[in-house]
């Protein structure tokens, strides 16, 4: 799919190269060939468009790197929408054109999707390339929409946002957004079960006995291994294990108290600090690792190195790279799988990204009886009712349980 002639090129770059361009520069030195495409576009203001768009971003590239990357996906999309189908600024979009954006996130033209999420940039000679397998959308699987509930909860928010600093700035004459969520066709009021999205006993199973027999066989995979055991293990988001621009997760922040309890300390959503409970099994897996780094078997508080290292001495995984090494240990579950029958559970894991390796920890960790309240606090929720609400369902398990002697 993503070999189909793409008219358009990624805009702005990560938020670590981002956070280069001196702010009174419009466009990065090292990457002409924006500057190059906005100038020849042929469309009135878009240069205008870039201008007020970086704006906005370096506005949230500083403080959160989830949160620049969340703007800058759904920005850059509708500007390239409106630059290349529309031909017009995004500041002359009215709520027609922005109902016929929201058709078309949810049925991008063939190539305006890719198979895989790409990097937007590549370094080459000293300059930052556009990756010309890169893609604004990534291809639905399986029949499925393009987007849940939350996405486009999601979508509209980010979009609201930044045409709220658009009408700050004096750029745009006003904010449609609200009302084409209101009216939005694909964002249904969703009332049935909320569960969260986890792997079961069975798909976890696999999942770690394909993770732990990659290592065992090749050594290069022991960081594969130690990855997803983290991840589920301390239930973390992808970003609390990765390298950002304010934040370096080292083998220092694995701490232990004057009672001899291991937690370690990571740096989470809406910049707080919790310290993260570890249990005696999980130990097994840091020591591992840790062994294989030829470091000592545990940290001491003088551990500078990273917690999950790159090929370059001292420094961290950027969240792409982490997804990538957990995509590669799903493909494997999934293949294991397959090879001893299971071919629904294969199916469903599948659809299965990082995110769900941190439900999977806390949902089993409920489901084991552990005090919900000690899971939220090692989730970093801020309210006890969120826990609940993503992992308690016993009601729902003694409906289901109740509904199957049925008779029809």
């Amino acid at each position: 799919m993503s070999t189909n002639n793409f008219p358009g090129l990624p805009l702005f770059d990560s938020a670590k190269h981002f956070n280069q361009i001196p702010r009174n520069e419009l466009f990065p030195d090292q990457a002409p060939a924006v500057e190059s495409f906005v100038l020849n576009l042929g469309v009135e203001g878009a240069v205008d468009d870039y201008r007020y768009t970086k704006d906005f971003l370096t506005s949230y590239s500083k403080k959160s790197q989830d949160t620049y990357d969340k703007f800058r996906g759904d920005a850059e999309r509708l500007l390239l929408w409106s630059w290349l189908i529309k031909r017009k600024s995004v500041v002359l979009l009215r709520r027609r054109d922005l109902e016929e954006y929201t058709d078309f996130v949810a049925k991008p033209e063939p190539h305006w999707q890719g198979e895989t999420t790409q990097r937007r940039f590549l370094s080459a000679s000293g300059t930052r390339e556009p990756n010309r397998d890169w893609r604004p959308f990534r291809a639905a699987g399986g029949g499925k929409g393009r987007l849940n509930t939350k996405s486009w909860q999601g979508l509209f928010s980010n979009l609201s946002v930044y045409f709220n600093y658009l009408m700050a700035e004096d750029y745009a004459p006003g904010n449609h957004i609200p009302i084409v969520k209101k009216n939005c066709p694909y964002l249904r009021q969703e009332t049935g079960i909320n569960t969260a999205r986890r792997l079961s006993e069975l798909q976890w199973e696999y999942l770690l006995s394909s993770a732990k027999s990659l290592a065992n066989a090749d050594p290069q995979y022991e960081r594969t291994l130690f990855v997803i055991a983290t991840l589920k293990s301390l239930k973390l988001r992808i970003s609390e294990l990765s390298e950002r621009p304010n934040w370096l997760p080292v083998m220092s922040h694995f701490h232990r108290d004057h009672e001899g309890n291991w937690w370690f300390r990571t740096y989470g959503k809406g910049s707080k600090e919790r310290d993260v409970s570890i249990s005696n099994e999980y130990i097994v897996f840091l020591k591992r690792y840790r062994q294989h780094r030829g470091l000592t078997p545990l940290p001491s508080k003088d551990s500078l190195e990273p917690v999950v290292e790159s090929r370059v001495n001292n420094r961290g995984l950027g969240s792409r790279q982490l997804r990538n090494i957990v995509e590669y240990a799903l493909d494997e579950g999934c293949h294991s799988l397959i090879k001893d029958g299971f071919d629904v559970e294969a199916s469903e894991l599948r659809a299965a990204t990082t995110h769900w390796l941190r439900h999977t920890g806390a949902s089993m960790e409920v489901a084991a009886g552990r005090n919900l309240a000690h899971v939220q606090a090692d989730l970093g929720h801020g309210s006890i009712r969120t826990t609940d609400e993503l992992y308690v369902d016993s009601d729902n398990m003694e409906r289901a349980s109740s509904a199957k002697g049925q008779e029809v």
